[in-house]
């Protein structure tokens, strides 16, 4: 395998672990950060990462639909991120994650991606 495939590999996998991440239960999403105090800002700055380092290098490997669903869980995060329109503190909290309906919202949009990406990564 060369050095890119690897590095791609690498990228796509990081992507497909963060998408899981935010798919999963509240339970599990928590617990990947066990020593962290902002567990839900880990689990959207992990995503923005991955996310971002794809589709800066790998852009014309994305199809449209890979596209527009790793846009739709961008979006959801940004309104509810600092300078979104549904921002709020308490958005960002272990509470939250267990019960908001917009961390709900957030595992609906990661499932639908890591959907688009079945048999591709």
């Amino acid at each position: 395998m060369s050095n890119n495939n690897a590095l791609r590999d690498a990228c796509f996998g990081e992507l497909t672990l963060s998408l899981k991440a935010l798919a999963s239960e509240p339970s599990e999403q928590l617990a990947l950060f066990p020593e962290s105090q902002n567990k839900a800002d880990d689990l959207a700055a992990r995503f923005d990462d991955s996310a971002r380092a794809v589709q800066d290098e790998y852009a014309p490997d994305l199809s449209r639909t890979q596209v527009d669903a790793l846009a739709a869980v961008s979006r959801r995060l940004a309104t509810m991120s600092r300078d979104g329109a549904e921002f709020d503190p308490e958005l960002w909290t272990d509470a939250a994650v267990r019960t908001s309906p917009h961390w709900r919202d957030v595992r609906a949009l990661a499932r639908a991606a890591l959907d688009a990406f079945e048999g591709s990564i």
